[in-house]
């Protein structure tokens, strides 16, 4: 994956789903990033199928993938920005798109996009990759977006 910024619209994986939805007449790929992360609930262990017990294998680990992870939160800056949090560096082809598309968001979008950055921000590979080295803007830019979604009680600034 490649990254530049600790934004969430700073990397490949996430500027590609932002083009995607660009090209999309609803928020149905906001909801799948969302619901994606969701689902999955992060990073962790499982047992070893059979034919992996045969190699000797006894446990396995069921990454959140940080390509994943990654479109997640551009699709949490998404639903913040149309909550009327938006991010100060929102590129301006999403704009446009919030504008014609607003309509097709449903109020339910917030609590999604809260519990897939809770995720992220605790449980993923994107996390674990951040923490290999300082990850201090990544953290700040992951805090800014629970605020936004309305995470945390801490005042906006």
């Amino acid at each position: 994956m490649g990254t530049w910024g600790a934004s969430s619209f700073q990397n490949d994986s996430a500027l590609d789903w932002l083009a995607d939805l660009c090209e999309q007449g609803d928020a149905s790929l906001v909801y799948a990033a969302l619901s994606r992360v969701v689902k999955h609930g992060g990073t962790k262990q499982s047992s070893a199928s059979f034919i992996e017990r045969l190699f000797g294998r006894r446990r396995r680990t069921d990454w959140l993938t940080a390509g994943v992870a990654s479109q997640a939160l551009a699709a949490a800056e998404v639903v913040a920005a149309w909550h009327k949090h938006p991010s100060a560096n929102l590129p301006d082809n999403l704009k446009t798109w919030l504008q014609q598309h607003a309509s097709s968001f449903e109020p339910g979008l917030v609590s999604l996009a809260q519990k897939a950055v809770s995720i992220v921000k605790t449980n993923s590979e994107l996390k674990d990759l951040w923490e290999e080295g300082d990850a201090t803007k990544w953290k700040a830019g992951i805090e800014d977006l629970a605020q936004r979604l309305g995470l945390t009680s801490s005042p906006r600034q």
